[in-house]
């Protein structure tokens, strides 16, 4: 084993490390040298692993589960199954490079579209970017527009690519599609919640199930997502402020010990959790950039 995946399980909690099986063939979120970066204390990756991992291979997962579907709002019943970094091999929303999932939960009535945060913020969209050109394919509003680099005319220029993200978001969000939207209403960091939440309802809507979309995070002040969560994620205006439903990997936590049947597993787990985000706190106010 290399020394990467030496360090990866240092990090990571112990019982999870059966949730990874391939551990060469795993998506591994890795730096621009392609280094593994769940290694890190701070790594969204791997307290993503420490918990939902975790519960993959817990006795105690269709019970959790059952309980975060009522949670968010969706219909309980198992048998659950729970995939680590899952990728939608029907392409759905027509993205050239399907959204990576850091967790989907699939039950018999409802189906769970998981982001997690740690230390980091929301992704943005590139398209307002600008290239080396010094043009960027976006203006930042949803309006007629030109894509300069493709000179395809459209209001949003993934739309003009193909991708189907505003043919899902009237179901979501209480937004026109034929409408303008000056700035466009996910230009910031509500661009990569409404990602997840059309990505629930495309999947929702292919598999016949009820879906929904959480953001899992660690609660702490100094975490910019959190402090995002405790406020909204995405702006109450748009309308459907539970279309992705804020979940502290706390909570879920609590929740394990509520319905559980391995105690001892779940407050193992929640020391590890808070020893982690202690020690993540640490670096974050000392200027540590933080990664997904």
């Amino acid at each position: 084993m290399s020394m990467d995946f030496a360090a990866v399980r240092q990090n990571l909690f112990p019982a999870s490390h059966g949730a990874i099986g391939d551990w060469l063939a795993f998506h591994w979120h890795r730096d621009r040298t392609n280094r593994i970066q769940a290694h890190k204390v701070h790594s969204s990756q791997a307290i993503a692993i420490d918990v939902f991992g975790t519960l993959k291979v817990s006795i105690d997962r269709d019970l959790v589960l059952d309980a975060i579907a009522r949670r968010v709002g969706v219909a309980p019943g198992g048998p659950w199954s729970l995939t680590l970094e899952w990728t939608d091999p029907d392409r759905l929303l027509g993205e050239p490079r399907p959204t990576q999932v850091d967790a989907l939960a699939v039950g018999s009535n409802a189906a769970l579209v998981i982001e997690c945060k740690f230390t980091e913020p929301g992704g943005k969209c590139s398209q307002t970017a600008k290239s080396r050109s010094g043009e960027a394919q976006c203006n930042g509003s949803y309006t007629d527009q030109v894509n300069p680099h493709s000179g395809m005319r459209s209001r949003c220029t993934l739309a003009g690519k193909g991708i189907r993200y505003w043919e899902f978001i009237p179901e979501v969000f209480s937004l026109n599609p034929a409408g303008d939207y000056a700035p466009c209403p996910f230009a910031g960091e509500a661009y990569q919640w409404m990602r997840n939440a059309v990505l629930a309802a495309a999947i929702g809507k292919h598999r016949n199930l009820q879906a929904a979309a959480i953001a899992a995070f660690a609660d702490h002040p100094n975490f910019p997502t959190a402090r995002k969560a405790k406020r909204s994620l995405i702006d109450p205006s748009l309308g459907h402020p539970a279309a992705i439903t804020p979940i502290s990997y706390q909570e879920i936590i609590d929740i394990a010990r509520q319905v559980g049947l391995d105690q001892e597993l779940w407050t193992k787990l929640s020391a590890w959790l808070d020893e982690k985000i202690a020690r993540a706190s640490s670096r974050s106010t000392k200027g540590v950039v933080t990664i997904e």
